[in-house]
């Protein structure tokens, strides 16, 4: 799952919010001077990545994406399940995702002194180019592969992820509307518990 997902996956607590937004960028070294919302917020978040990795559907969109996208298919996969999310938005929350993505930043940057601040500028260009709601523009989600296919250490095909997706759009789409049910499920019970 990417950003916009966990974004819509958090609680409404900003630390959580941001635990669970930023947890692959916050280090183990940095816990000891987080606050416990935000460990909550990075358990969510290993939580949601873990229970994703092991699902049926997210293997068989793997499966789908692997022959195109070979050892990067996971980075991929994740992108485009943020851009079939914001495809099917409606189906998960009553706002715009405009209006989402905004209260979100506004989050983000209140609550920014409360994570290590070596983050600070990754996370303001993040804000500043509106990566969350990035993802339900086809223009952006193809420029935002290209980025990742740049930083990529060896030779991919990531900027022809959109390509993949297209062949297979009914496939996914499906596989990702069952996916998505299931994790919403899974941390309904998590919170619960």
């Amino acid at each position: 799952m990417n950003y916009l997902a966990h974004a819509l996956l958090s609680p409404e607590d900003p630390l959580v919010l941001m635990g669970n937004l930023w947890g692959d960028l916050i280090k183990p070294r940095d816990y000891a001077g987080l606050d416990a919302g935000i460990l909550l917020g990075i358990k969510r978040h290993q939580a949601i990545d873990a229970f994703t990795d092991q699902h049926k559907a997210v293997d068989e969109i793997m499966k789908l994406l692997r022959s195109f996208q070979g050892k990067y298919t996971p980075v991929v996969a994740d992108v485009l399940m943020d851009y079939t999310l914001s495809k099917f938005w409606y189906d998960y929350h009553p706002e715009p995702i405009e209006d989402f993505c905004q209260d979100k930043y506004k989050v983000v940057e209140a609550n920014l002194i409360y994570l290590p601040d070596r983050l600070y500028p990754r996370i303001g260009r993040m804000v500043g180019h509106r990566w969350l709601e990035s993802c339900k523009n086809r223009e952006r989600m193809e420029q935002t592969l290209i980025m990742l296919s740049r930083r990529a250490s060896f030779e991919n095909k990531i900027p022809y992820a959109m390509q993949a997706y297209d062949l297979h759009q009914e496939q996914i789409d499906g596989l990702f509307i069952d996916f998505f049910k299931d994790v919403r499920q899974y941390i309904n019970l998590q919170s619960e518990g």
